[in-house]
């Protein structure tokens, strides 16, 4: 039987004899008890999880990046054979179609659009190395409704189902088609790697996607670093003011309009000590009505 669960899978440790942080457990052998330590190589995310980039809002007739993360933070092999961008608890048919190929899906082909027009889902057979991951984004075309909906990003591994809901709405009408991604374009990304203790620069793009309408200027652009990043640093960008940089959170406004293009803002930081995968959050809110969300992976390794 298929188990389903969201973010909530306990992930299990690396054994490395000359690393911090230390985790002691006890167990019998014959007579004696004995107690040893587990010392673990890697830190960040602890859990198998899925998670996405979701565009909010959504134009009612073109395409835009719908991005989805499979996490594989423990030991084991997992064999990932669905992923879903699942809006079942939609009132109506809320896509109409798919654009796939090179720079509009990942992998370029085998997406299909559900009959119900409410999910999109990619049937596969992709082996998830132990503490990697695994990024996929296909185009999605809106269905001319007028609806907020929940979009579950769904993917089914090692007979287990992951999950996780993200707020979106599409107007039936001409509207922006706002969404995120990890890198300076063109082509979408939401997965990237660093070398641990190296500073890297990081890329967060804002795309109207539709033609349609305009991101407004003088919205706010937050994106949040686990404590493990240090010494960030405001790089900035073309239509990108100066940012505002407290303890791990970068909050930093758009300077100009953004119509059928892409703005990318860059910051350096210097990568966690320690191996793993790990989260940056991203937000964006601004006019008219945009407000998309993103759960990117940094996987950090210790070199080339």
């Amino acid at each position: 039987m298929r188990r389903r669960t969201a973010l909530s899978i306990c992930s299990l440790l690396i054994v490395a004899a000359f690393i911090l942080p230390v985790y002691p457990f006890v167990y019998s052998q014959g007579t004696i008890q004995v107690t040893q330590t587990i010392l673990s190589a890697y830190r960040g995310v602890k859990t198998v999880q899925a998670t996405g980039s979701i565009p909010n809002e959504m134009d009612s007739s073109q395409v835009g990046s719908f991005g989805a993360v499979f996490w594989n933070p423990t030991s084991n092999v997992y064999q990932l054979t669905l992923l879903e961008f699942n809006a079942s608890s939609a009132i109506n048919r809320v896509f109409r179609g798919i654009t796939q190929g090179w720079g509009f899906s990942y992998p370029a082909s085998g997406w299909r659009l559900n009959v119900d027009r409410k999910t999109v889902y990619l049937a596969t057979s992709i082996v998830v190395q132990p503490h990697s991951a695994q990024e996929f984004y296909v185009s999605i075309r809106g269905n001319k409704e007028t609806e907020a909906f929940q979009v579950e990003v769904r993917a089914t591994a090692n007979n287990t189902e992951y999950f996780q809901s993200y707020s979106t709405q599409q107007v039936r009408g001409d509207a922006p088609f706002s969404v995120l991604w990890l890198s300076s374009g063109p082509t979408p990304q939401f997965l990237v790697s660093a070398q641990r203790e190296q500073e890297t620069t990081f890329y967060v793009s804002l795309q109207e996607a539709s033609d349609n309408g305009e991101i407004s200027s003088n919205g706010k652009l937050t994106i949040q670093l686990p404590a493990d990043f240090t010494n960030i640093q405001d790089i900035g960008g073309t239509g990108w003011g100066t940012a505002t940089i407290t303890d791990n959170k970068i909050e930093v406004s758009n300077t100009i309009s953004v119509l059928n293009s892409y703005i990318t803002y860059a910051f350096k930081a210097v990568a966690p000590a320690y191996k793993g995968l790990y989260t940056i959050d991203a937000s964006f809110i601004g006019g008219p009505n945009e407000q998309p969300v993103a759960n990117f992976c940094v996987l950090v390794t210790d070199g080339p």
